[in-house]
């Protein structure tokens, strides 16, 4: 998800724990995950449960730590306090890097959400998927080169909208469904099978890479720790809030789709819209799915909004420190790094075009979900690790916020739990996700991107020219841009 810059000064206004809930919750509520967590059956509980606990809070209180230490440029400027710009560098790359996948994936989603609204049949179409994936992001990405204002309240408008009306809907009519008798396709065996990945896990297990990729970029959130009062108490209790909201609403929504549509049926990219048509054609209201779609659609399309340009700040900030040529730090009259914009929309309309060469539109989506997830894991191991060096190195540096538990033994059980997850995401990253991938090309074939992806920022910050960040510091009133 998107990082974000902050400065010293403190804000006028205190934001409140229902508020920092809400805006919390925005960052992973999506109806897009819900089809996966359907095809998991009811192991959708325990992959929602290890998602929320070993995942999405450690992330967001060890980043709510490091964000009221150290408030500019995110995850830049923590990893670089840590280890160096050199891999400070690295990180916020990987940061950008995997938003191009992330970007592809929620954009294809788009796009079978949307093809219900006119023909169902066209959300296997791959040449439709990629059209829509490519229209989409060009407008998006022209929209947002006017400055990020405006695109924040589409972003708002689009959640309320897309993802909490349809959720509503959906979870309500399951129930409905459910109440009435009606044949629910969601095994509900009291095995343990049943509820633990034990049978065929490396399906399962691929699968739970869509859980993570959910709540990956919940460090966002924490940038606004400062603007809490009695942050140490207050910020905990809204992400638990946040988390707890999360989980509810998208474990309802996952076994919605899972009891009205059959796991042999199931679209695991418009598997929501594909629960509501069945939901709407049991009553008889048919006329309704072309608007529940395209209120799906709006939805993810909001989420690609935020997107489009929230990764290029991190990037942005790092390359105005001097580690990007003068080229990527210029921004446009409304403070759009548009240069690295539209390098970003050109690599993302490459990468669509897997849906040309993949068979499948569900291997290609998955493909694309665990090469995010591959890249954003290196990125997190980094940030846990930081955290861990700073409690040592930078002790006396101030923090607003600390991970409870005492000295350092509360932050290495919260790190600590935070990167074994994140290790085992990003060793299932290297299963290969569906029929007809090789297993003995996928995996070799996915670390050598990684370590291609990986090397890149290195040869960049090798190649460095004095001259770039003289550049940057002449021009003093560009550095001031705020780009949120």
């Amino acid at each position: 998800m998107p990082d974000s810059s902050a400065t010293d000064a403190r804000p006028a206004q205190h934001l409140g724990v229902v508020t920092l809930t809400l805006m919390t919750a925005a960052l992973f509520l999506t109806l897009r995950n819900m089809p996966m967590m359907a095809a998991t059956g009811l192991q959708m509980v325990f992959f929602n449960l290890i998602t929320v606990f070993a995942f999405l809070i450690p992330i967001a209180l060890v980043s709510a730590e490091l964000a009221t230490a150290w408030p500019k440029n995110g995850v830049f400027h923590w990893v670089e306090e840590a280890f160096g710009t050199r891999w400070g560098l690295t990180a916020v790359w990987l940061q950008w890097v995997q938003s191009v996948f992330g970007i592809t994936s929620i954009l294809s989603y788009v796009a079978a959400s949307l093809a219900y609204a006119f023909n169902p049949a066209l959300a296997s179409n791959r040449y439709f998927i990629v059209g829509v994936i490519l229209a989409v992001y060009w407008i998006a990405t022209l929209a947002n080169l006017r400055g990020t204002r405006a695109s924040g309240m589409i972003s708002s408008v689009c959640l309320s909208a897309g993802v909490l009306l349809p959720s509503v809907v959906l979870i309500g009519m399951a129930a409905l469904y459910v109440i009435q008798g009606r044949p629910v396709h969601l095994d509900l065996a009291p095995t343990v099978s049943n509820w633990l990945p034990l049978a065929h896990p490396q399906d399962s297990l691929v699968l739970f890479l869509s859980f993570i990729f959910g709540v990956v970029g919940i460090e966002v959130s924490a940038t606004h720790a400062r603007e809490i009062r009695n942050v140490r108490r207050n910020y905990p209790i809204a992400v638990f809030a946040a988390a707890a909201l999360g989980f509810v609403v998208t474990l309802l929504g996952g076994l919605a789709v899972a009891a009205v549509v059959p796991k042999g049926q199931l679209d695991l990219v418009s598997g929501s819209v594909q629960a509501l048509k069945t939901l709407f054609d049991t009553w008889d209201l048919g006329p309704l799915v072309p608007i529940a779609a395209l209120l799906v659609a709006l939805g993810a399309a909001g989420q690609v909004s935020t997107w489009v340009v929230g990764p290029i700040k991190g990037l942005w900030a790092a390359g105005r420190s001097g580690n990007l040529p003068p080229l990527f730090q210029e921004v446009n009259a409304q403070g759009v790094p548009r240069n690295l914009l539209i390098v970003q929309a050109l690599a993302m309309s490459t990468v669509a075009l897997v849906f040309l060469v993949v068979p499948s539109v569900n291997t290609a989506f998955l493909m694309l979900t665990s090469a995010a997830v591959i890249l954003y894991a290196t990125m997190y191991l980094m940030l846990f690790a930081a955290a861990i060096r700073l409690r040592y190195t930078e002790s006396d540096t101030p923090r607003p916020y600390r991970v409870p538990g005492g000295r350092v033994w509360g932050l290495w059980l919260v790190a600590g739990t935070g990167f074994v997850t994140t290790l085992a995401c990003l060793l299932i990253g290297l299963l290969p996700p569906g029929q007809g991938v090789r297993e003995t090309i996928y995996a070799p074939a996915m670390l050598i991107a990684l370590a291609l992806v990986i090397t890149l920022p290195l040869l960049l910050y090798h190649w460095r020219r004095p001259a770039w960040a003289q550049t940057a510091a002449a021009d003093k009133s560009i550095g001031t841009v705020e780009l949120g």
